[in-house]
Parts: structure tokens; C-alpha cells; sequence
């Protein structure tokens, strides 16, 4: 299996609403609306064809026809808080065309609020992951607290250890090396998601991150986190690459 044998695209989903932070897709750091960081991301990629945007946003959309990106509008019920990214996905199956699902493209899931990945690392993820035979990523962080030894409260609310007893006695450097989903990039054949309408997860390529590229953005000290990034270190967003 070769990349250039392969159909690739993106989809990046960006709903309008944010209980934590209203507007976030849209609101800008220097200039760029959070949602276009992931847009330059995708068109700078040599690998993805096409990027298609969903959104519920009417401004959303109007900026990503401005980008030229193929555009989705997602009906109310796919954009609740209770909506998951297997419903954004499920709605991006029923609007594209019998063509493109007949070629069964890799579909790059790139969520807006990982402003920090870039046409690079989405580049390097795909290689990695064709290489080693696989059909599906997710990329991940490394864990620095292990949650070998965390506890849940009981029905009495006391504590109940969450995994095994015997783990919460073990050294920290005698546990394994786990990993947490850092959302900032999904790759999945989409035959493999449409027979179980699920994302991936067991068996998957793991894609590696740094803390620092696995800023997610979910409240206003995120945000302005980020914007203290760009400041600081001077970075060229992938806009920058068109």
C-alpha cells in the first residue's frame, strides 16, 4: 500500500455553539479565526484532495467558502452538545457523493480546537501509519500522572480504586506508559467506520504529541494561552504556507 494510492480527504467539524467559550471556532489570533488553523493545516497537506468543512455556523461557512473548501451544513440535531463526532461523521457519509464513497478515501479528522497541528505533523502521521500496514490513528500524548492509581468514588461516596488494587501499590516507573487522546487528529478508512459507525481505537497507529502541540481549546485561558504561543515563539501559522 502506497500513499499515492490512496484517496485522502479532510473533514474538519466546527459547530457554532461553546457553553465554555461562545463563538470559539471564530474568534482570531492574529488575525485567523480558530477554525482556520486547522483549514491551513489541511490545505497545506500533500496528501489530503479535498477538505470539507461542517458547521451549523453561517459564518463558519462563509469563511470556508472564502478558503474554498467544500462545505457541509449540519442540521441542528448533528450540532447539540450531546452530539458526537460518530453523528458529524454519520452526516458527512449521507451528503457526499456515491463516488467518493465508492473509493473509499482515508478520512482525516481534524477538530478546529488543535490549532497546534499543523500540514507537517498531519503529513508525517499518515506516512507513519501507511507504513506500518494500518488503516487507522489516533494521536495521543503521554500521560505524566498514571491512571493506574486513580480511584473513583462508591455508591457511599468512598473510594474505590478504578483499575486493580494491586496497581495502586506499584511503583510509577513499574506501571505501563499510557497514553491520552490529544483530538487532534483521527485518520480512518471510512468502510471501516461505516460498519460499526464508531471511531477508532484498539489497534490503531499511535501518533505521538508533544504537550505543548496538544493544546486543545476548550475555555478562555486556553484561548489566550494559545494567542500567548504565537506571540512568544513568533510561530508561522500554516496560513502563512499558501
Amino acid at each position: 500500500m502506497t500513499q499515492s494510492n490512496n484517496t485522502v480527504v479532510a473533514l474538519i467539524p466546527a459547530r457554532g455553539g461553546s457553553k465554555e467559550l461562545p463563538g470559539k471556532n471564530m474568534l482570531k489570533v492574529k488575525g485567523v479565526p480558530l477554525v482556520g488553523y486547522s483549514i491551513y493545516s489541511a490545505l497545506n497537506s500533500k496528501y489530503i484532495s479535498d477538505v470539507y468543512l461542517t458547521s451549523d455556523d453561517e459564518n463558519t461557512l462563509l469563511y470556508g467558502e472564502e478558503l474554498g473548501v467544500r462545505l457541509i451544513r449540519r442540521p441542528k440535531e448533528f450540532s447539540s452538545d450531546s452530539s458526537t463526532a460518530n453523528n458529524v461523521v454519520e452526516h458527512f457519509i449521507s451528503t457526499i457523493s456515491k463516488e467518493l464513497i465508492e473509493k473509499d478515501p482515508y478520512v482525516i479528522y481534524l477538530q478546529p480546537t488543535s490549532p497546534l497541528r499543523t500540514a507537517a505533523h498531519i503529513d508525517e502521521a499518515y506516512e507513519k501509519m501507511v507504513e506500518a500496514g494500518l488503516h487507522k490513528l489516533i494521536s495521543v500524548v503521554r500521560m505524566e500522572k498514571t491512571p493506574f492509581k486513580a480511584f473513583i468514588l462508591d455508591k457511599n461516596s468512598n473510594l474505590e480504586v478504578l483499575f486493580n488494587e494491586n496497581m495502586t501499590n506499584k511503583r510509577r516507573q513499574d506501571l505501563p506508559q499510557t497514553y491520552l487522546p490529544n483530538g487532534a487528529i483521527y485518520i480512518f478508512r471510512l468502510s471501516d467506520f461505516r460498519k460499526k459507525y464508531e471511531f477508532p481505537s484498539n489497534g490503531s497507529f499511535p501518533y505521538i504529541m508533544s504537550e505543548l502541540e496538544s493544546l486543545d481549546i476548550d475555555s478562555k485561558n486556553d484561548f489566550e494561552f494559545f494567542s500567548e504561543i504565537l506571540e512568544k515563539n513568533n510561530i508561522i501559522s500554516d496560513e502563512k504556507k499558501l
